[in-house]
């Protein structure tokens, strides 16, 4: 080997050691996500989730031949094979029998009549881009595999949460605590490790927040918001709900800039940025809503003809649902845990307690105890207002659109969570709460794992 060769060999390696060094926490959080989330799919089996899993296997295994579930459609002989031979947690066969080939539609939720009809086939096109190639390398069962094309999305998303940590100003050592604590969140152990639309909803909450504050401080085009916001909605309606967000976060950040121009005796700055920056946040939000009201739509002009399902959940949109759903946001989306209602021990829902707290804590302690600055200020306040209005404002629009409302569960919010992981941070700054926050996650990790034991036992 030659001089030369040797100095580009040593510059490789340097190189190489150097970005190790600076890309750390996104690294080990991936290998992390990878491990864990493949190794609960593995461990909880094919038994299938008691949240609408049902609906999305089917769906799944239907969107290749039909492009998208039509309303009013029934369950097709594949999703009721998994059924009858896997079992529904914690129902079990719903009245199939394995083998048989044929679907017992009194048995199915809804009488055997899907409600998938109601989201686009984005999210299932990725379940079998993905899925169906671990299944032709691996020979692990189909549903297995379409589950691991969750584990990637946890994976996608740490990447856009640590993205949006380090930028708000975490350091790594708290970047790495949060990506782990969301790791090891209920949430993230039903959403990941299942097959679940709501896989995009963190990622394109990190990511739409993350391009706002870049607009915001100049460092990049707020025209890059067009696309994320035509691609959200397209997987999920909840990711709307971060729209909201950004625009709280915008009024009260261009608020305390005037105001502080005024105190200052500033003259007056040329306003073409701030318009083009509105005009950008409200093109993508009004862009996000169209795409949605397009699809609601569309759906009834494409349904076959037949009854729709009835969930039989129907209630009214009261004024104490609404309180719930009020005080549900703040934490409610992060500790999101079907378990604590499957088996009769009550530690699968205490365990996560910690969880709820931090996230509470810090939301209403950063409002009490961190001194106002133009930089966290306005994310702070736009996640505390975001937070209690959100859900309420998503059960209203769904009430006026629909004409119909059910109780809407916490984990719809769960694209404010990167946001309020944001705020965590900011609070995180004793290396004792550090520490602790750690070894909390890891000990949520080793849980998460007992549980798909557990659960593959049992099931």
């Amino acid at each position: 080997m030659t001089d030369q060769t040797q100095s580009q060999a040593t510059r490789g390696r340097a190189g190489i050691s150097a970005w190790g060094k600076r890309h750390w926490v996104s690294i080990a959080l991936v290998l992390i996500s990878l491990v864990y989330g493949g190794a609960v799919t593995l461990l909880h089996d094919d038994a299938v989730s008691p949240i609408d899993e049902v609906v999305y296997l089917d769906y799944t295994f239907k969107v290749w031949d039909e492009g998208f579930v039509r309303q009013g459609e029934t369950f097709g002989d594949d999703v009721a094979e998994v059924v009858a031979c896997d079992h529904v947690v914690p129902f079990g066969d719903l009245g199939q029998k394995c083998g048989s080939g044929k679907v017992d539609l009194a048995g199915m939720p809804n009488k055997g009549i899907t409600t998938g009809s109601g989201y686009t086939p984005a999210y299932f096109w990725t379940v079998r881009l993905i899925g169906d190639p671990i299944h032709a390398v691996t020979g692990l069962s189909q549903v297995t595999s379409w589950r691991l094309s969750g584990v990637i999305w946890l994976a996608g998303t740490m990447l856009m949460l640590v993205g949006l940590l380090r930028r708000t100003g975490a350091s790594n050592v708290v970047a790495f605590t949060l990506g782990l604590l969301f790791i090891a969140s209920p949430y993230a152990w039903w959403t990941y490790t299942y097959l679940s639309t709501d896989t995009s909803v963190v990622f394109f909450g990190a990511a739409i927040l993350f391009m706002t504050i870049e607009a915001v401080h100049g460092r990049r085009s707020p025209w890059w918001l067009l696309p994320l916001a035509v691609l959200a909605p397209l997987f999920k309606i909840t990711n709307l709900l971060v729209f909201g967000l950004v625009l709280f976060y915008l009024a009260i950040h261009s608020i305390a800039a005037r105001r502080r121009a005024k105190a200052a005796g500033e003259p007056p700055r040329a306003r073409s940025g701030s318009r083009r920056l509105w005009g950008a946040v409200a093109l993508a939000t009004v862009l996000a809503a169209a795409v949605q009201v397009v699809w609601m739509r569309l759906t009834p002009l494409l349904a076959v003809k037949g009854p729709g399902a009835d969930q039989g959940i129907s209630s009214s949109l009261s004024g104490s649902e609404l309180l719930r759903l009020m005080l549900s946001g703040v934490s409610g989306p992060i500790t999101h845990n079907p378990a604590a209602g499957i088996f009769p021990s009550t530690i699968y829902g205490d365990v996560f307690i910690p969880l709820a707290w931090i996230m509470i804590a810090a939301i209403v302690g950063s409002l009490m105890v961190i001194r106002w600055d133009p930089e966290r200020g306005p994310l702070i306040w736009a996640t505390a207002i975001a937070s209690v209005t959100a859900l309420p404002a998503l059960g209203v629009v769904m009430a006026v659109l629909t004409q119909s409302y059910f109780d809407l569960p916490a984990r719809y919010g769960a694209s404010l969570i990167p946001a309020a992981l944001v705020v965590v941070g900011f609070m995180l700054k004793n290396r004792i709460m550090i520490g602790v926050t750690a070894a909390y996650a890891v000990f949520l990790l080793v849980f998460g794992v007992a549980l798909a034991v557990r659960v593959g036992l049992a099931f």
